[in-house]
């Protein structure tokens, strides 16, 4: 592997591999590698939405305890190498590629994008010995390439309707997939609310005898007041911390933060209240209720984290309508998400990129189809179509509002920084 660019092109190269989703590929060769995956305590993440801020907080209240975190994430806006880091210091370009020569020769024919990028990161934090892995799941959890480490952890964010065509069409159907990450005796932590849903996770839990904590039964948020930041009081039997601030923005962050103190006490690692009170106040987390002067930035793609990102518009900047950018990707529901986003909306601008997912499918909604959906969702506004998401921002019309697609807030973060990486 001569470069970055040609490990890239290799990775590239096994997008359309793996049709059958299975775990014998990625146990495979990771057992050819020695099992890298079973040589850092793991906490693994899971659900529908806020796994990837849920990833992320309790990376960083064990970074500010004094461990050394390794944190992978999927997917990446600017660069693949965001989705590997070390105490928040993605994986050098130079260490990308010993990485993925180290492990070239072990990889099985038919190997996914998402499988390889996996055996990568296991085998770098293995060699950087860091203290503990937070591994977020690709998708769903039964078959997820992840689902094959031994966590000292589980966490379950909650569950909504996102990549039915893998996981099911129904809401049960995906919790059902995504439980799957819970193992015997091993604490799982979950913000599930839905009866429904709970009821699966319960069963579970039972069925392996793995210790259950849900969110407003056996952990509680009180005294929640919105501003920037948030304030709120966590509660648990065994642990009360009074006025913390999040520097996150919206309600769902405050459950993903109650849910990442939950999951860092049942860890097993030694934690400060002062550890816990810093990672959360100085939070920062890109493409997520990022608000860059007049622009807010949110990478919501699916309903479920569309409701979230109207809940905190609603609580943050009420009665504010905004000029918004707006790409969704093919394979999502963008009529409910447009008729959700709607009343916040003064003008839709449409525009549309190239994007490959880790699944080597799900190329964005074309223009016109798109422009057909909100004028059945949201009859009456005004539509605007924009070539490229950088015509957009040379002359952004404030208050602006960029949202839809992961993929659109990559395009528009690596605009906005310069980068050409």
């Amino acid at each position: 592997m001569e470069s970055f660019t040609s490990a890239q092109a290799y990775l590239e190269r096994h997008f359309s591999s793996g049709k059958t989703y299975s775990l014998e590929r990625i146990r495979s060769l990771l057992s050819d590698l020695k099992s890298p995956h079973l040589a850092v305590p793991t906490i693994h993440v899971g659900g529908t939405a806020g796994k990837g801020s849920t990833s992320f907080l309790i990376a960083s209240i064990l970074e500010h305890a004094g461990y050394r975190v390794g944190l992978y994430t999927s997917p990446h806006l600017i660069s693949i190498t965001e989705r590997i880091t070390i105490d928040r210091t993605p994986i050098t370009e130079s260490a990308f590629v010993a990485i993925l020569e180290s492990i070239k020769s072990a990889i099985p024919q038919g190997a996914t994008y998402f499988e390889i990028i996996t055996a990568m990161t296991f085998a770098y934090f293995a060699r950087e010995h860091v203290d503990v892995a937070i591994v977020e799941v690709g998708v769903g959890g039964k078959l997820d390439c992840t689902n094959v480490v031994d966590p000292r952890v589980s966490v379950i964010t909650n569950v909504g309707l996102d990549h039915t065509e893998i996981l099911g069409e129904t809401i049960e159907d995906i919790s059902r997939d995504k439980r799957e990450i819970i193992k015997p005796k091993k604490p799982v932590i979950s913000g599930v609310t839905q009866p429904q849903i709970r009821d699966l996770i319960i069963e579970k839990a039972a069925s392996v005898d793995a210790p259950l904590f849900l969110a407003g039964r056996d952990f509680h948020i009180k005294n929640l007041t919105i501003g920037r930041p948030i304030v709120f009081d966590y509660v648990s039997p065994e642990k009360t911390l009074s006025n913390l601030e999040l520097s996150l923005l919206g309600r769902h962050q405050v459950v993903n933060a109650a849910v990442a103190i939950t999951a860092v006490f049942q860890s097993g690692f030694i934690v400060t209240a002062d550890a816990i009170r810093k990672a959360l106040s100085t939070a920062s987390y890109p493409g997520r209720m990022e608000v860059m002067g007049n622009i807010i930035i949110d990478g919501a793609h699916n309903p479920m984290k569309i409701q979230a990102l109207s809940n905190a518009l609603t609580d943050h900047f009420p009665g504010v309508q905004f000029e918004t950018l707006f790409a969704v990707k093919g394979d999502k529901n963008a009529f409910d998400m447009v008729r959700t986003l709607a009343p916040f909306v003064s003008h839709w601008y449409l525009t549309t990129l190239e994007a490959l997912t880790d699944w080597g499918k799900g190329q964005m909604l074309p223009v016109n189809a798109l422009e057909k959906t909100i004028k059945e969702a949201d009859p009456g506004k005004p539509v605007s179509v924009v070539e490229k998401p950088e015509e957009f921002l040379q002359n952004p019309p404030p208050p602006t509002l960029i949202t839809g697609s992961l993929y659109l807030v990559g395009a528009v973060e690596k605009w906005i920084s310069g980068s050409r990486t």
